[in-house]
């Protein structure tokens, strides 16, 4: 074992399953031992594996600022990981659009266990070999995995690539916060509403959505899907990322409560689902949509 694979397995945070109001990338580093962390973490030079949740384990790549707030905290995204461990269950199919290394995507198959299924899709070339990495590393069977862009036709567009350490900024349209472009990329575009029974799911339970301003598009190409399975969604609205490709969070919410969904904010205060109150102007947050008066979790 190399001394990088050492401390990752002896010191990267141990994950935690729990509400955490307000979070956000880099939250949670007070302390003596995410001081530590941070110190390993600048020090580490080459890619290793450490363990996340529920057995999972996952490829970090130094510099990456997802990585690192898994390192650091054992933490991403929290609130919205509690509402998947206490929606999703065995046998229920899970569509991850925008993976990316498929943090979401591990997570979803563990819940929905081998007679589940999770779609995992990821546009960009570089993000969707680790992804593919992530699943073999955790011998997942359930995931499928597909390189592709989604939006609301079929043919090809021109994905742009950040570098690396900023995989999750890759977009359709301009960067929303003044990341360098590394490269562009020629990629295969297609509708949810194509892929879903192209790749032989028989259900949606979920879909969670975080592709950088291309929601309304996407959402606009899983008409039959929505009407048909009226999965939960789990949805990035970021206004700065949406003006770049002709949209908007009210076009996208007016959109998505057009199918009878009602959305539903995480609470500052509690980190938990509420009914959210519309507003003007969305800076990169999630929000759930749930269709019918029922909520799941």
């Amino acid at each position: 074992m190399s001394l990088a694979d050492w401390l990752a397995t002896h010191f990267a945070a141990r994950a935690r399953l729990e509400p955490f109001p307000r979070w956000c990338l880099g939250a949670g580093e007070k302390g003596v031992g995410s001081k530590m962390r941070r110190s390993i973490w600048r020090r580490m030079q080459r890619p290793t594996v450490m363990p996340w949740i529920d057995t999972l384990r996952v490829n970090i790549e130094p510099r990456n600022e997802t990585h690192r707030s898994l390192f650091v905290t054992g933490r991403y995204e929290p609130n919205e990981f509690c509402v998947l461990d206490r929606v999703l269950k065995p046998g229920m199919g899970f569509v991850d659009v925008g993976a990316n290394v498929g943090l979401y995507s591990l997570f979803a198959a563990r819940k929905v266990g081998e007679s589940g299924v999770v779609l995992a899709i990821e546009a960009s070339s570089r993000e969707c070999w680790q992804l593919q990495r992530n699943v073999q590393l955790n011998a997942l069977t359930n995931v499928r995995v597909v390189n592709v862009a989604v939006t609301n036709r079929t043919g090809e567009v021109d994905l742009m690539v950040a570098p690396a350490a900023h995989g999750g900024h890759n977009t359709l349209g301009g960067f929303a916060y003044g990341t360098p472009l590394e490269h562009k990329e020629r990629v295969r575009a297609a509708r949810i509403d194509d892929l879903v029974p192209e790749q032989g799911l028989s259900r949606v339970d979920m879909v969670k959505m975080d592709i950088e301003g291309a929601e309304l598009a996407a959402i606009q190409g899983a008409e039959q899907t929505l009407g048909k399975f009226r999965p939960l969604l789990l949805l990035e609205v970021s206004d700065r990322s949406l003006q770049h490709q002709n949209a908007s969070s009210g076009k996208l919410l007016d959109f998505v409560m057009s199918f009878g969904y009602r959305i539903y904010a995480f609470d500052p205060k509690t980190g938990l689902p509420v009914r959210a109150e519309r507003k003007t102007y969305y800076d990169s947050e999630n929000v759930l949509a749930v269709a019918g008066s029922d909520v799941p979790w």
